[in-house]
């Protein structure tokens, strides 16, 4: 081989490389969405870093009623107490919130529920189902990351934070709520 077809060859390769590596978050969410369609919960948590997930509601959580907390500043212990107690409850909140059913609820734009009453619906009809918008970026190299809201709503949207986990597989790590 001449040394300029090496050059094109290695060129050509480092394309197909880079463009595989842009493209691997797209073919995760791909293959999150058939799991979600097929309600397939183990196919959908392979895509979920679940402790990393926990921890990080945990800590908005805790960070948010920190924040309420000290806005509202009166001489109430009762609300101090009531906060520490929250806190104590938040761990089996949060484990009994983060499930691949729930998680599955909000890819659709709808809201989980931690438990269902017996007359409750098991799902909702097609005609139900509410028209969401959704965009993707990377945030950094190994950061994507999907925003999802309904079309028609002025709520700012779930952005679903995804890491690179190995070199083409992303896992979801992170939930950001919109406070």
């Amino acid at each position: 081989m001449t040394k300029n077809i090496k050059i094109v060859l290695l060129l050509l390769f480092a394309l197909g490389a880079g463009t595989a590596l842009y493209f691997t978050p797209h073919l995760t969410l791909h293959n999150i969405k058939k799991a979600v369609d097929k309600k397939d919960a183990v196919a959908l948590s392979d895509y979920v870093d679940y402790p990393a997930l926990r921890e990080n509601l945990k800590a908005s959580i805790n960070a948010k009623m920190a924040g309420e907390l000290m806005r509202e500043k009166d001489d109430n212990p009762f609300k101090a107490l009531g906060a520490a107690l929250a806190a104590v409850f938040l761990d089996k909140m949060i484990d009994a919130f983060i499930t691949p059913e729930s998680l599955s609820m909000m890819m659709k734009g709808q809201k989980p529920q931690i438990e269902k009453t017996k007359g409750e619906k098991e799902a909702k009809s097609p005609s139900e189902e509410p028209d969401i918008e959704t965009s993707t970026s990377y945030e950094t190299l190994n950061r994507f990351v999907v925003k999802i809201k309904e079309k028609r709503s002025s709520d700012p949207p779930v952005e679903f934070v995804f890491k690179r986990d190995g070199i083409f597989s992303w896992k979801l790590s992170a939930v950001r709520l919109p406070w």
